[in-house]
């Protein structure tokens, strides 16, 4: 009998201890993966009890605050984004349990759970006001984006090239941000303004890519910017001739001039010397393939795409003579775009986009710094500004003439793209570039969904405006 309750006894005795293990696990351990689960009714009363943190812009304009009111006497918070529609997509909001954006990002430090603050807190033992975050966006300039995408569906992206700094992601359609707090349901969706086309639409990149391949063409030794090309209408593949746009015919002429007029024909030429591997080396080497490491969540790859996955960037059946020229499976996000024009102007460095840039609690102290992060050589020194010097007479004489800024003195170095889409008469238009291009503090990209414009009319203009601004800014 005493053997049958002592085995009873250890029975109910490791049935308790089992059961304490799982509760410590969900309350404490696993407390956070089903506090973000979104709809999850508790976790939206629960920050409606939270002073969350501000985020706050470069220029110091705060982006998204809290405001104490009283609710049925019960003291509680509630979220406020005073610049309306100003990069609604990009600082997201936090309502009714769901997140979004820099909201989703930094929700630990904007609702004070960081450090040891968690497990207090699950204790009732002690509350934290959230820390403030404060962000690389200049509202400056973020603004100058908005209003060059007004009425139009694409994406603008500013950034500085030195640090990857991010100036300006601005994403068309826009919403009001409040409207997500207060009454979401009258949040328009026509044109998918909850979308941030800035790192989440992808498109393909059209000419703007033929500045990937000038890179590699340097890179390899096989070319100059003087290299002699024979010129044509068309250059004949496996998957049938690639054609020049317009059906424009050129004479022999040298890739600085195959750069500057976007001839096709050339660039097919080339990326079919050159091949998978040494596409698929640079490539790798400016970020395709990968994740792009903005501190943004739901971020698109760029690369070679097909039925949602990523293909490799060296497949040896890969159609190289398009690809070269931004064709084939190609589908990038305007931020892995800038980022290739921000490696070429940064001597060939390719850096991280990031926008966090300090974190500081409510009492001023530095919670954490936002560290930039070089990503590698794309190209050498020497040939970056061998490509620069290139993508200046883009802008000086050929297809980018309106993104120059000479009314100012300042010179722009860039790359136009039109990227046909499924209707012929309808196009997806590119402008990639940086300023100055002697010493460049902004790099851009920006792309315009369906319009029967070229690149260099839809897009350079719009780009010219950002980059002014930007540089106005910088002073």
């Amino acid at each position: 009998m005493n053997r049958s309750i002592r085995r009873l006894y250890l029975t109910l005795a490791a049935g308790f201890g089992l059961l304490i293990l799982m509760l410590g696990y969900w309350q404490v351990v696993a407390a956070d993966g089903l506090k973000d689960r979104p709809g999850n009714e508790q976790t939206a009363q629960a920050d409606k009890l939270i002073d969350r943190g501000r985020i706050v812009s470069a220029d110091g304009k705060v982006l998204a605050a809290s405001r104490a009111v009283r609710v049925k006497g019960q003291k509680v918070f509630q979220r406020l984004y005073p610049q309306g529609d100003l990069a609604a997509q990009t600082i997201g909001y936090t309502s009714a349990g769901a997140k979004t954006g820099l909201e989703n990002t930094y929700d630990r430090y904007l609702s004070g759970s960081f450090g040891t603050q968690p497990l207090l807190q699950r204790l009732n033992l002690k509350e934290k006001d959230g820390a403030n975050v404060e962000v690389s966006l200049d509202t400056r300039v973020q603004a100058v984006a908005q209003q060059g995408l007004s009425g139009l569906r694409g994406a603008a992206v500013a950034l500085d090239p030195r640090t990857g700094h991010v100036i300006a992601l601005a994403s068309a359609p826009t919403f009001d941000l409040q409207l997500a707090v207060d009454d979401f349901d009258a949040i328009p969706r026509e044109g998918g303004p909850l979308l941030n086309r800035t790192v989440q639409g992808l498109y393909a990149p059209g000419s703007t890519f033929k500045a990937v391949t000038a890179s590699e063409a340097l890179e390899s030794g096989m070319y100059t910017p003087d290299s002699m090309f024979p010129g044509g209408s068309e250059f004949d593949t496996p998957g049938g001739p690639i054609r020049n746009f317009g059906g424009a015919t050129y004479g022999p002429h040298t890739l600085t001039t195959a750069l500057t007029f976007s001839i096709n024909t050339t660039f097919a030429q080339i990326g079919d010397e050159l091949g998978a591997d040494r596409m698929g080396e640079i490539m790798d080497a400016y970020g395709f393939g990968d994740r792009p490491p903005i501190d943004l969540p739901d971020v698109a790859t760029s690369g070679r795409r097909q039925d949602g996955k990523v293909l490799p960037n060296d497949d040896p059946d890969e159609d190289t003579a398009r690809l070269a020229i931004g064709q084939e499976k190609l589908a990038v996000t305007p931020v892995q775009m800038a980022m290739v024009a921000g490696a070429i102007a940064n001597q060939g460095r390719v850096m991280a986009p990031r926008l966090m840039t300090r974190i500081v609690d409510r009492g001023g102290s530095l919670v954490q710094r936002g560290e930039t992060e070089d990503l590698g050589q794309a190209m050498s020194p020497s040939n970056a500004a061998e490509l620069t010097s290139m993508m200046e007479d883009v802008v000086r004489e050929g297809t980018g003439t309106a993104a120059a800024l000479s009314s100012v003195g300042v010179t722009v170095a860039g790359k136009t793209g039109t990227a046909e889409s499924d209707d012929p008469n309808r196009n997806q238009a590119w402008f990639i570039g940086f300023a100055p291009a002697d010493d460049p503090v902004v790099a851009v990209a920006v792309v315009i969904e369906d319009t029967a414009e070229t690149g260099g009319v839809a897009a350079a203009p719009v780009a010219a405006s950002i980059m002014d601004e930007a540089l106005r800014v910088a002073g």
